[in-house]
């Protein structure tokens, strides 16, 4: 077997003084490295709190869906009530408030639902 020889300190100086005047953009690489390894690692979090807000954001949003539909059905209950009181002024209009001789308008009645009457 065949052993290296061990570099002495100088031609290690030497090794490194070239390398620097050819590839400098290879000595800064571990640096890089360590320094995109952290990025990355706050961007991580970052990304996380972001889900994390975005499933937040989700779930108050299907809330607020539900309860659009809950006021929109109630508005339209509300919208049904207001022709019945409608429906109920011009039945008291014609029977309690009659003027000298009117008669009672039998399509007033006819509109009004049986269980109004």
């Amino acid at each position: 077997m065949s052993q290296h020889p061990q570099p002495r300190p100088q031609s290690n100086r030497a090794v490194r003084a070239v390398r620097r005047a050819l590839a400098p953009a290879a000595l800064e690489l571990p640096e890089q490295v360590d320094r995109l390894s952290e990025e990355n690692a706050r961007l991580s979090e970052q990304a996380d709190d972001l889900r994390g807000r975005l499933r937040d954001a989700e779930g108050r949003l299907a809330e607020f869906e539900r309860q659009v539909a809950e006021l929109r059905e109630g508005l339209h209950e509300s919208r049904r009530l207001n022709l019945r009181i409608a429906e109920l002024t011009d039945l008291v209009t014609e029977l309690v408030l009659p003027l000298h001789d009117r008669e009672i308008d039998p399509a007033v009645l006819a509109r009004l639902r049986p269980d109004t009457v």
